[in-house]
């Protein structure tokens, strides 16, 4: 069964009265989870803790949650590494429109939650910048008195860049995991003329070390 269809069905009706995840929120969150630094895995009681919330499900419901958390923490992480960004799931707000910010919230509270601080651990001075259109659109600024103010044009516009963004965040620490690590010699280096560390009594040169 579709894993968001296990958890709304779950968890929705807690997720109602603000006690729970609901959908998107858990999406964005475990976006944010698989596409970082950290083995998310090793975290799962926290995952999991962050998403039931106050909800209070059995042991078959809680393993069930588990379950469809895992599952859909691995097809995110496919659908991050693929060569189209991502579909991410809106609800509507009040107005009938995409609450992107309810999205952008859930990923940006799972930074939070990670071991490693993304923007501490990043070796870019434009990293920050690539989070704008989530910050923004997740009133980051707000408490600042930095919030612009944005017209519907805008604010289309930022919310159609959310999955190239989510996708390029993925793309940075992927790049980091797989960069080749360098290598460091252990020890003190064998001259040429010393004894041959095989043990042989021979010099370097005229044992192993020959060319």
């Amino acid at each position: 069964m579709n894993p968001q269809h296990i958890l709304t069905e779950l968890l929705h009706p807690h997720a109602g009265e603000g006690r729970a995840m609901r959908a998107d929120e858990i999406q964005a969150y475990l976006a944010a989870w698989v596409s970082g630094p950290d083995n998310w895995q090793d975290s799962l009681d926290t995952i999991l803790e962050d998403i039931i919330g106050e909800a209070q499900p059995d042991e078959d419901g809680r393993a069930r949650i588990a379950q469809a958390v895992a599952q859909w923490a691995h097809e995110l992480a496919q659908s991050l590494a693929a060569p189209e960004p991502p579909g991410l799931l809106f609800y509507p707000d009040d107005n009938g429109e995409a609450d992107c910010g309810t999205w952008c919230n859930a990923y940006l509270y799972a930074l939070e939650r990670t071991p490693t601080d993304w923007f501490a651990a990043a070796a870019d001075e434009d990293f920050e910048d690539l989070f704008y259109p989530l910050m923004l659109l997740g009133g980051a600024y707000d408490e600042d008195g930095l919030m612009p103010d944005l017209d519907d044009t805008e604010y289309a516009e930022l919310a159609d860049s959310l999955p190239d963004t989510v996708s390029a965040a993925a793309a940075y620490w992927r790049a980091v995991k797989n960069k080749p690590q360098t290598v460091r010699r252990q020890g003190a280096k064998t001259g040429r003329n010393d004894p041959c560390p095989c043990g042989s009594g021979k010099k370097y040169k005229a044992c192993c070390g020959r060319s």
